[in-house]
C-alpha cells in the first residue's frame, strides 16, 4: 500500500464519518457545508506535491465563503469562476497542523504506512472537535463573518495588515442590506487607503458593490 493510498482510506474511515456527522458532504481529500444563505464552509486535506509513494506529507485547509464574497468572485473571475466552493475562494482561510508542530510552524503530517495515515486522521479529527468545528459552524450562522470581520481575524490575514482588505469585505457583508453608514465608511477606506497601482480595480469594486446595495435597499 502506498502512502497516498494510506492516506485516502484513513480519511475515509475516521475524518470521512465525523465530517458527516457534522453536517458535511464530500469525499477525500475534501468536505464542504452550506447553509440556506448560500455561504460555503470547506475542509480540505492538502498533499505535498513533493510526496512519494514512500513518504507523504499532508496538511489541512479550512475556509468560509459567504454568499456575498462569492457573488463578488463571480463577477471578478467571470468563465473562470470554479464550478465547486474550492478551499482557495474562502474569504476566511486557516490551516491546521498536527498537535506537535511548534507553535507559528508550518509542520504537516507525514504518513508512510497504515499506522501513522490512521495517527494523522485521529489527530485532525481531534482538532476539528476540539475547536474548528464549531467555529466553522460560527461562520456560517447570520451575522458570524461580519462579526469575524469586525474582530480582524480571517485567519491567515489579520486587519492590522491588511487594512483595505478588511474594509472590502465588510463592505461585500454589509451590501445587501442597503446603503448605510458603515458600507460608506467601509468603502471609503477601500478606496482612500489602496495601492495606486489598484485605483481603478478599488473603483469597480465600489461601484459594484454601491450597485448591490441598491438593489437590497429596493
Amino acid at each position: 500500500m502506498t502512502a497516498q493510498e494510506a492516506l485516502k482510506v484513513a480519511l475515509r474511515n475516521v475524518l470521512g464519518p465525523n465530517a458527516r456527522s457534522h453536517g458535511y458532504k464530500g469525499s477525500a481529500p475534501t468536505w464542504r457545508k452550506s447553509n440556506a444563505s448560500g455561504d460555503w464552509a470547506v475542509v480540505n486535506v492538502q498533499s505535498s506535491s513533493w510526496s512519494t509513494a514512500e513518504r507523504l506529507r499532508c496538511v489541512v485547509n479550512l475556509a468560509v465563503a459567504p454568499e456575498p464574497w462569492l457573488r463578488w468572485q463571480r463577477e471578478r473571475l467571470g468563465a473562470g469562476m470554479p464550478k465547486s466552493v474550492t478551499e482557495y475562494l474562502g474569504l476566511y482561510r486557516e490551516r491546521l497542523h498536527p498537535a506537535e508542530a511548534p507553535a507559528g510552524t508550518d509542520g504537516w503530517w507525514e504518513v508512510r504506512d497504515a499506522e501513522s495515515a490512521v495517527s494523522a486522521a485521529t489527530d485532525i479529527v481531534a482538532q476539528l472537535e476540539h475547536a474548528w468545528w464549531p467555529v466553522l459552524d460560527r461562520l456560517l450562522t447570520p451575522g458570524g463573518m461580519l462579526q469575524q470581520v469586525g474582530n480582524g481575524d480571517l485567519g491567515y490575514m489579520k486587519r492590522p495588515n491588511h487594512g483595505v482588505f478588511f474594509a472590502s469585505a465588510g463592505a461585500l457583508l454589509r451590501m445587501d442590506q442597503g446603503p448605510s453608514d458603515a458600507l460608506e465608511a467601509d468603502l471609503q477606506t477601500a478606496l482612500d487607503f489602496c495601492m495606486p497601482e489598484q485605483k481603478e480595480n478599488a473603483e469597480q469594486f465600489d461601484a459594484w458593490v454601491r450597485e448591490q446595495a441598491r438593489r437590497g435597499a429596493s
